[in-house]
Order: structure tokens, then sequence, then C-alpha cells
């Protein structure tokens, strides 16, 4: 029977392991976002905890440690995994709320999260080891078929719960429910290890703990109100004078869309409301406007341009499919015919759309969190989305960038300028710091571009207390050459898609070493 069982046993913990190595991620999501950087740290800090893990289980015990005591330690470690497993959901928002700066959550932050997957791992990591040391003190046992079986199922179980947890249970049971499944698979090799009359002693101890560790989520944190298989999804309500009512979808850590249930037209976040306004100058320029929109989120714009006076017909590409079934059910998208949404991810779709009718105006808002899919700001990208706009139609980017370097914005316009011949930058005038909305216009024709040195817009900001007032913000325009005279020492690099240092340019770190990417 344990030719069956030890295998068993590492398929199991292997298939844990992989489980918590995604759930860490997708937890730190409404703090971090799910950009390279946490995915990256979460990997780093898995491996180690199972490296370091690896090398003690083998000088667990001591040489001559018995069977009984090697069961002994794989119970301890079992239990270990698990109650650090179970353990994440409650420690997520201390940490980062601990480790939080001025500037908002950064590296530290990241590192602080990924290093809550180093326990478990680091129990998990014992577990090959020891069932190696079991398997090799069973004269009846085939030792080298054992040692094949034991790294096999370790390689299946990583494969295993890496898609049981991607495909399956994210969707069902959430990033929480992923780490209990985890610790609870754990803590169910560990009861099983033990032997009988030690089980009786340890089970109310061990029934204690999870009820502590499971209610531990439910009294600080931030709770998703759906899950889905890329993100977050939160709302936030805000209400407006004479009774209206602004809500807010949060996508992980930000805000992505504020929609205004009684006033469809009007827009509220600074950065859609200046686009709108450029938009609107290639709108006026047909008779029967189009809009392409990848990255719909809540569907502000293309709902505002489908209530215009002259109405837009408007395509949404939006990746997650829960994303858009809210916007069209909550934010209030939905019920116009003008608004036709795409599920897939943006540039999939737009290779597979016909070539014709071209639009009006392509607006590209897609996000994971902070950070811009790399392969949607290339220049090959830029080259298809010309393809699909008219002579008097505009490309609009919307891009989350530092305030001082935006390097990001800055590569983004250098890489749209080698497609398009008039690029702007519209940066709003008001102080900010971290990071900020930077949209970035691209123009197929210079005569029918909207370009005045300044713009202003009412934006709805909330102050402290979380109440909101309107305000204006003013919007000045930079070409590249102006922007890179505001900012002398920073780079532009053409971006492409062999090489889109998306999360270093994010970082502020300089890109202008690499060759030829350099304008």
């Amino acid at each position: 029977m344990i030719r069956f069982l030890l295998p068993l046993a590492v398929f199991l913990s292997a298939a844990s392991s992989l489980a918590v190595e995604l759930a860490i991620v997708r937890l730190g999501a409404p703090y971090l976002g799910q950009s390279l950087l946490p995915w990256s740290a979460a990997i780093v800090s898995v491996l180690l905890g199972l490296t370091i893990g690896h090398v003690l289980g083998g000088l667990a015990g001591g040489e001559m440690a018995t069977s009984r005591a090697l069961r002994g330690w794989l119970s301890a470690v079992w239990f270990a995994a698990g109650i650090a497993a179970m353990a994440m959901p409650a420690a997520i928002g201390p940490v980062a709320i601990a480790f939080a700066s001025d500037g908002g959550f950064s590296l530290d932050v990241v590192a602080a999260i990924a290093a809550l997957a180093a326990p478990p791992s680091f129990a998990a990591g014992f577990v090959s080891p020891l069932a190696l040391r079991l398997a090799a003190r069973r004269p009846s046992l085939a030792l080298p078929r054992m040692v094949g079986a034991i790294y096999a199922a370790s390689a299946v179980g990583s494969v295993a719960g890496t898609a049981l947890a991607g495909f399956v249970v994210l969707e069902r049971f959430g990033a929480a429910g992923l780490a209990y499944l985890a610790g609870g698979a754990w803590l169910a090799l560990g009861a099983l290890a033990l032997p009988a009359r030690k089980a009786v002693v340890v089970a109310p101890v061990y029934g204690l703990a999870l009820v502590a560790i499971g209610a531990l989520p439910w009294l600080a944190g931030k709770q998703c109100l759906v899950e889905s298989r890329y993100t977050c999804i939160r709302l936030l309500d805000k209400p407006l004078a004479g009774g209206d009512l602004l809500r807010f979808m949060i996508l992980d850590e930000g805000v992505h869309s504020a929609s205004d249930r009684d006033h469809p037209r009007r827009l509220h976040l600074g950065y859609a409301a200046l686009a709108d306004r450029l938009a609107q100058a290639a709108f006026a320029a047909v008779a029967t406007p189009r809009a392409l929109v990848i990255g719909g989120g809540g569907a502000t714009l293309p709902r505002a341009w489908a209530h215009a006076e002259k109405p837009v017909a408007a395509t949404v590409i939006e990746l997650d499919a829960e994303v858009a079934t809210m916007a069209r059910d909550i934010m209030w998208a939905g019920g116009n015919g003008r608004l036709n949404t795409l599920i897939g991810d943006g540039r999939a779709v737009l290779r597979a759309l016909p070539a014709t009718p071209t639009y009006d105006v392509v607006l590209m808002d897609a996000y994971r969190s902070r950070s811009v899919p790399p392969h949607l700001v290339t220049a090959e990208f830029d080259r298809a989305v010309a393809a699909r706009l008219t002579p008097s139609g505009v490309y609009i980017s919307n891009v989350i960038d530092r305030a001082d370097p935006p390097l990001l914005a800055l590569s983004i316009a250098a890489t749209l300028t080698t497609v398009f011949p008039t690029v702007d930058l519209w940066i709003a005038e008001a102080p900010a710091s971290g990071t900020t909305n930077i949209v970035v216009a691209a123009w197929p024709s210079a005569e029918r571009a909207l370009r005045p040195p300044r713009i202003t817009v009412e934006a709805t900001v909330m102050d402290a207390g979380d109440a909101v007032r309107t305000q204006q913000v003013t919007w000045r325009r930079f070409d590249l050459a102006a922007a890179r005279a505001h900012w002398p020492r920073a780079c532009a690099a053409v971006l492409t898609d062999d090489w889109t240092p998306v999360d270093r340019l994010l970082a502020g770190r300089a890109v202008c070493d690499h060759g030829e990417a350099r304008r």
C-alpha cells in the first residue's frame, strides 16, 4: 500500500504548493495588481521555500532516523504548511498596510506579500526527501522504481495544481478559497500521517485553529465582489447631488471606470472627459461615427458615446467575460443596441475583425491593474490600429505612468511616431506624485487633429472622508519634442513585439541602453 500512498502524498503536496503560488498573487491583487513584479516575486518566494525545504528535509531527524520518526516529521511539516497556507488571506491586508509607503505600494510590499508564500512552500519542500527516505527504509520496495514514482508524482502534481487552480478553483471559490483548499489538503495529509492516538489529541486544537484562521479574512482586508479568471472586481457607490448615483468599478487595486447612473453623458474621470473631447473632434467629421474600444471595463465612454446626440456605434473588446457582464448589468451599459461587446484579447480580436468598416476613434484602455499588456503598445500593434482608422480619425491611449518622468508614456508616444505623423501627450497640470493618467493621441492627419495647447474638463474627486466634489482639470498638450525638452534626461524607446519592458519603464528605470531602441 505504501508504494501508492507515498507518491499520492507527494502529488497532493506538490499540487498544493503550486496552488499557493497562484493564490498569493491573486490575494495581493487588490493592493498590488497582477503585473510582472508580483508574479516574479511569488515564483521566487515559492522556489526558495521549496529549495530550503528540500535541503532540510534530507537532514531532518539525522541519518539514523526511524520510519516512525520520519512519519512524525512528515506530519509536522504538513500541518505547518496547511496552517501557513490558510493564514495567507488573513495576513495579506496587515502586511500590505505595514509595508506601504507614502508613495503607495512599492517593491517592499511586493516582496513582503510574496514572502507569505514561503512558509508553506518551505514546509512542502520537506516532503519529497522525507518520502524518499521512508521508501529507502522499506526493503520490500524497489527503490529505483519508487524514486522515479516520487519525482514523477511531484511533477504531475505541480501540473495538476496549476491547471485546477487556474481553470477551476479560482473562478468558483476565489483566491482565499484556493488557499484554504491547498492548506486543507496539507492538513488532511498531516492528520493521516499521525498515529491514531496522537490524532485524537491534535484534532481539537486543529479545529480551533481552522475556525480562527477562517474568520480573520472577514475582519480586515479587501474583499472581491466577483473574482474572475483575470481579476478581482469590486464596486464603490457614491451619492451625488439631486439623488444621482456614481458607481466606480475597481479592478484589482485600481479604479477602472466611473459611471453616472442618471446621466450617461456625464464623465467623472478626468482622462475619460479629455478622451471624449478628443474623440468628438473625429466624430464631428462624419455622419455616422464608429468607435472601437480595446479594454471595456465598465464601458463608461462607449455608453456615453452611444447616448450622444449624434449616437456612436461602439464596438468594445473586453478580455474578461465577468467584467463585460457587470458592465452591461450593473454599470448600466446594457440595453443599447449601438454598443456591441466582443470577448477576447484586444490584439487577437482586432486581427480577426473584417477589414471594413473602419473606425473614427480607437480607444486603448486595456490594463491588468497598473500594467498595460505589453503586446498592446508595440509598433506592430500600432500599425494594425492605423489600418482600421479613417483618415480623419484618432487613436487614443490611456496610459497609467509615473508622473515624473513618464517613461512609459514617452516610449508609447515615440513608438506611435513610427506609424502616425501627429502624436501628442496630454498631461494634467495639477501637481501629481506617484502614478497618474496620461492620454496619448495619434492622428493620421495633422490637418484634422484637435491640438489646442490646453483643454479644461470637469472631474470628480474624493476628498478625505470619501466625500465627492467636482473640480476643473486642465490638460496641457506636449508633442514628443516638447516632452523631451521638458524631461531632458528621460529617454523614449521604440517598443516592439520583441522588446517591450513595460514594468521597467513603470519603475522609472532607463532603457535607452538597449542599442537601436533609442529615439
